[in-house]
């Protein structure tokens, strides 16, 4: 049986990266070379644990507020991310019948929500800033500090 391709001939694809007008991808063609030996430089970051711990303290507070949908028993319930804890690396949800419960990232990422992509991400880093000032406020960390205006508290 003929087949309408040769296995002779390669198709000629210059390794690179290239943006497609229009398209909000881009396309990489091609992968760096791969060697079998340990002790070869990658020009990739190695990610540790240590760097992915430290990531999730940066990145832990930015779930707060977002939805999730979990499954228990027979029924949906929907949760709210209240609280990230960095000492821990937990993300807490408050359901709506009033349960809490902890979550590692590997199960906030099953019953994680979409986010609503239709907010400007100025308001939620706006909102974010909001949280954290409120926080810092209920701790009262900012007793004998100043008030936002410059003003000094007795």
């Amino acid at each position: 049986m003929d087949f309408p391709f040769n296995d002779d001939k390669e198709e000629s694809l210059v390794p690179g990266v290239f943006e497609i007008p229009g398209e909000p991808a881009v396309v990489i063609n091609g992968l760096p070379p791969i060697s079998s030996s340990v002790d070869t430089f990658s020009p990739f970051p190695t990610v540790t644990d240590a760097v992915e711990e430290s990531l999730d303290t940066v990145i832990g507070p930015w779930f707060e507020g977002r939805e999730v949908r979990k499954l228990f028993g027979n029924k949906y319930y929907y949760g709210e991310i209240t609280e990230f804890g960095e000492e821990v690396g937990r993300f807490k949800v408050k359901y709506e019948n009033g349960n809490v419960e902890e979550l590692e990232w590997n199960e906030l990422d099953q019953v994680l929500q979409p986010l609503n992509l239709n907010i400007p991400l100025a308001t939620i880093f706006t909102e974010s800033i909001r949280r954290k000032q409120r926080s810092i406020q209920k701790s009262g960390k900012s007793k004998g500090g100043t008030t936002n205006e410059g003003v000094k508290i007795e």
